[in-house]
């Protein structure tokens, strides 16, 4: 049912490093991303059955990704999608705060979500369980279906490898003082990640290493959330990569900026057995400055 992972301000050369696992119906209608010609200025997947986007970036560095909170609550079918909440978002001009503060004060009028909104400078959690917006603060963060940081198996399973990752390969050490680097973390797969290539880390080094740590398809059986749903499903959604015939993970994500400005966003689409069914890229570059100083 979707997991995030973030990296916000813990590297000095990639402000913002965020991937993705969109897990849902394989016969739900989706569309892989592109540009999209309504919105010229949002990257993002779409939704053909509701409309709405899991995971969005705009041409000036605004991003917004999505998930379900999942708590085995019946989902009333009227309500709009989740995914016209990063729309809403992407195309507005307001800062993340003053938007995620304005959703907030009608937060029932969406199917229960968790929401990660931001620009190059500042970014914000909300979702339909908190009572305000939270500050993403410096550092890893993850969310799935419960709330921002719950220590779901899964979420700290990525959690450790990206924080391992980062520390590893010049994040502020500092701000990432709790994760040993990839060769002394105990987290699976941790010495098997992609190597950087030779001189110094690249965008597209973080991305094959993000895309590496999105196809873990290991399930858990302690340590499992109580989401109102039976054992044996809890256990199979618990995988950071979710197989199933009817419901699974349909495309994973990785989305990097640099502070020299470039942004390169991939996705990866997936079919009922998990193998990989097609590819969308984007690559721009936004002003360098608009990473200098946080908004106020």
């Amino acid at each position: 049912m979707s997991l995030i992972a973030i990296g916000w301000r813990a590297h000095p050369d990639f402000p913002l490093v965020l991937l993705m696992n969109h897990d849902g119906p394989h016969d739900r209608p989706t569309s892989a991303a592109e540009w999209w010609p309504e919105a010229p200025h949002c990257f993002a997947g779409r939704d053909q059955a509701r409309g709405g986007a899991w995971l969005g970036v705009t041409r000036e560095g605004r991003f917004a990704a999505v998930t379900t909170y999942r708590n085995g609550a019946e989902i009333d079918s009227s309500l709009p999608s989740r995914g016209t909440l990063t729309l809403d978002y992407l195309a507005s001009e307001d800062s993340p705060v003053t938007h995620a503060r304005q959703f907030m004060r009608n937060r029932n009028s969406h199917p229960p979500f968790n929401l990660i909104i931001g620009t190059t400078r500042q970014a914000y959690y909300a979702g339909s369980h908190t009572r305000l917006p939270l500050t993403l603060t410096q550092g890893v963060h993850t969310v799935s279906n419960g709330l921002l940081d719950e220590r779901w198996p899964k979420c700290t399973q990525i959690d450790s490898l990206l924080g391992a990752y980062l520390q590893t390969n010049g994040g502020f050490s500092i701000l990432l003082a709790a994760y040993p680097k990839l060769a002394a973390s105990t987290a699976r797969g941790a010495t098997d990640l992609p190597k950087p290539s030779v001189g110094g880390l690249s965008p597209e080094d973080i991305m094959a290493a993000g895309f590496a740590m999105l196809a873990d398809r290991t399930t858990y059986s302690s340590g499992l959330p109580d989401t109102g749903i039976d054992e044996d499903e809890e256990q199979r959604l618990s995988a950071c990569f979710v197989l199933g015939e009817q419901h699974g993970t349909r495309s994973s994500s990785v989305l990097v900026m640099a502070r020299d400005g470039r942004v390169c966003f991939e996705e990866r689409s997936f079919d009922t057995t998990g193998n990989e069914s097609g590819r969308a890229a984007s690559h721009w570059n936004v002003d360098p400055s608009a990473f200098s100083t946080m908004e106020a």
